[in-house]
C-alpha cells in the first residue's frame, strides 16, 4: 500500500491563503504536498525554535520509533541510509530536516510563534489567527498538525513540591543531570519508560520502577542495517518499496492479532507471555509483569533489553500504589518510603488535550474543546462540524496500534489537498461538514471499537474520562486509505459567498 500518489498536478492557487500549525511530520508533509500541488501562500506557525515536534522534544537516552523507520517515512521520500530498522530519535529528526530543506519547506515557516486564537467570520468566510506575540494574520483555511503527543502528562501526587532532589518528564529530559551514582526513581512503565530505563540503570546506584498496570511486550528484535544492505536498498530500482511494502502489509496482519480477532490474538499473547518466561527467570517478579487484561487493550511495548533491566542487582520494581511524595522520596501504600535523588516520569501525553490552550472559535462563536467536552466528534478525524475549512491531521479516532501512523498523516493529506482542489475548481469559498455525518463516524467508530481489544475493560491512555475513544482508528489502515480517497461532496455544506448551496 502506498500512498505515493499524493503529488496531485493542479494549477498554481496562489489567492488561497492556508495557515498550519505545527512543523512536525504532518506540518511538513503537508506543507511539502502543497507545494506539489500548486499551493504556495501557505505559512506553518512552530512554536518552539525548530521543526520536528515529537523527535524535537523527545531526546531522553534511548529513544527511538517503535514502526520500523523505511515505513515510519514519506512514501515519496523513501530514505536508504536508516542505520537501523528502528531508528533513534535524532536520524528521524534528520530526516524531517532533510526533507523540509529539500522541499523548500523552511522558508514558509514561522518559527516561535505560538498561535492562542483562531476565530472563524461566518461573513467574509475567513480565519482571524492571533498569536502570542500579537501578529494578527487572515487565512481562508486552517490545517492543525499539532498531533496529540505534544503535552507532557504529569500525575497529580501529593508533595510533589516539597520534592527536594531534581524531577523531570522524558519529554524534557535534563540532560545536564548527572545520574551516576544516583538513586533514580522511575514513575511510570510506558513506551517512553521502556526504553529509557535500559539506557540508564548501568549508571545509577540504585533504580526504583513504580509500575500501575503491567504491559504486554513484544521483542524489539532491532539491528543495524549493514553498508551493503543500504547500498541495495539506494541503488537496486524497486528494492526499498518491495521492503516497504513488507513491512505495511506484515503490519497490517498484525492488526489482526491487536485488535483482537480471538485466533490471532491468542496467539500473540501467548508469544508474549512466552518472552516473558524466557526473559525473566524469578516466579514472583514475573508474576510481577504479566498483564491481566487482553493483549491489544493498552498500547504494546517492544523491547529487547527491558526485562533485563529489571533484574539487575541494584533495580526494583514496585507495584504498590504510590501515596504521595516526600522531600526525600516515594511514599507507596504500605507505608515504606523508598528515598530517591531523582525523580523521572514516563508518565505519557495528555491526549485528549492536544489542541490546548488554543482557543479555536468555530460558527456562532462556539469554542472547540468546549464543545466537545468528553466527545471529540469529527467526521474522519479531518473535518469538525460548525468549524469550516479547519482541517485536522492525526485528529480524533485516527490513531493507530498496530501500524505507521505516517501512512494516516498522507491519507488525510491527500484528503485536504482534494478538498481544496475541489474548493478551487468550483469556486467554494468554504466546506463544512454536515452534523449527521459527523454523528454517524462518531457513532459508527464507538460502536466498532468496543466491540475490539479496545473495548475489553482495560484503563489506558486512549481512553477519555467517559471511557469513549477518541484515540485509535477502529480497523485497519487500509479500510482509512480507502475513506478518504476522494472528497464527499454530498457530506458538506458548500459556502460561496454569503450563502451556502448544498
Amino acid at each position: 500500500m502506498s500512498n505515493e500518489s499524493l503529488q496531485i498536478k493542479s494549477k498554481t492557487q496562489d489567492t488561497m491563503r492556508i495557515a498550519i500549525v505545527g512543523a512536525g511530520f504532518a506540518g511538513i508533509g503537508m506543507g511539502i504536498q502543497l507545494k506539489a500541488a500548486g499551493y504556495r501562500n501557505f505559512t506553518i506557525y512552530e512554536k518552539s525554535k525548530s521543526l520536528g515536534g515529537t523527535w524535537r522534544d523527545n531526546t531522553y537516552p534511548g529513544c527511538a520509533c517503535d514502526v520500523a523507520s523505511h515505513l515510519y517515512s514519506f512514501s515519496f521520500e523513501k530514505n536508504s541510509d536508516w542505520p537501523n530498522v528502528f531508528s533513534k530519535s535524532k536520524d528521524i529528526l534528520q530526516y524531517l530536516i532533510y526533507c523540509a530543506e529539500k522541499y523548500k519547506i523552511i522558508p514558509h515557516v514561522k518559527f516561535e510563534e505560538e498561535i492562542t486564537e483562531l476565530r472563524y467570520n461566518q461573513e467574509t468566510l475567513e480565519w482571524t489567527l492571533n498569536t502570542a506575540s500579537d501578529e494578527k494574520e487572515i487565512f481562508d483555511a486552517i490545517i492543525n498538525g499539532t498531533g496529540p503527543l505534544n503535552k507532557p502528562f504529569i500525575p497529580n501526587i501529593e508533595g510533589l513540591n516539597q520534592f527536594k532532589g531534581e524531577m523531570f518528564h522524558s519529554s524534557a529530559w535534563e540532560h545536564d543531570s548527572d545520574l551516576v551514582g544516583k538513586t533514580v526513581a522511575c514513575i511510570g512503565t510506558g513506551a517512553s519508560a521502556i526504553q529509557f530505563i535500559p539506557e540508564i540503570v548501568g549508571k545509577v546506584k540504585k533504580l526504583n520502577v513504580f509500575q500501575r498496570t503491567p504491559t504486554w511486550l513484544v521483542p524489539r528484535m532491532d539491528r543495524s542495517y549493514s553498508t551493503i544492505t543500504k547500498k541495495l536498498f539506494k541503488y537496486i530500482p524497486g528494492i526499498n518499496w518491495i521492503y516497504r511494502t513488507f513491512l505495511y502489509w506484515r503490519n497490517e496482519y498484525y492488526g489482526m492479532a491487536i485488535m483482537g480477532y480471538p485466533f490471532f490474538n491468542a496467539i500473540l499473547q501467548k508469544a508474549s507471555l512466552f518472552y516473558l518466561r524466557v526473559k525473566v527467570k524469578d516466579p514472583s517478579l514475573r508474576q510481577k509483569l504479566t498483564p491481566e487484561y487482553q493483549i491489544g487493550c493498552k498500547r504494546i511495548n517492544i523491547s529487547d533489553d527491558y526485562y533485563s533491566a529489571l533484574q539487575r542487582t541494584h533495580s526494583e520494581l514496585i507495584t504498590e500504589p504510590i501515596e504521595l511524595v516526600t522531600k526525600n522520596g516515594v511514599v507507596t501504600s504500605d507505608g515504606k518510603e523508598h528515598p530517591c535523588d531523582t525523580i523521572i516520569f514516563g508518565t505519557g501525553f495528555k491526549t485528549q488535550e492536544f489542541l490546548q490552550p488554543m482557543k479555536i472559535y468555530g460558527c456562532d462563536d462556539v469554542e472547540l474543546t468546549e464543545s466537545w467536552g468528553e466527545k471529540a466528534k469529527s467526521f474522519m478525524g479531518i473535518s469538525i462540524s460548525g468549524f469550516p475549512n479547519y482541517f485536522l491531521l492525526l485528529g480524533p479516532n485516527t490513531g493507530l496500534g498496530h501500524n505507521s501512523v505516517v501512512f494516516m498523516i498522507e491519507s488525510q493529506i491527500k484528503y485536504v489537498i482534494e478538498t481544496l482542489n475541489f474548493m478551487s475548481s468550483k469556486n467554494i469559498k468554504a466546506v463544512d461538514v454536515k452534523e449527521e455525518h459527523q454523528e454517524k463516524f462518531y457513532l459508527a467508530s464507538q460502536k466498532k471499537l468496543k466491540r475490539l481489544s479496545w473495548g475489553t475493560g482495560c484503563n489506558s491512555w486512549y481512553l477519555s474520562k467517559n471511557g469513549e475513544n477518541f484515540t485509535i482508528w477502529p480497523g485497519f489502515s487500509t479500510s482509512y486509505w480507502w475513506k478518504t480517497l476522494k472528497f464527499p461532496v454530498s457530506k458538506y455544506l458548500l459556502h460561496k459567498a454569503r450563502k451556502i448551496s448544498q
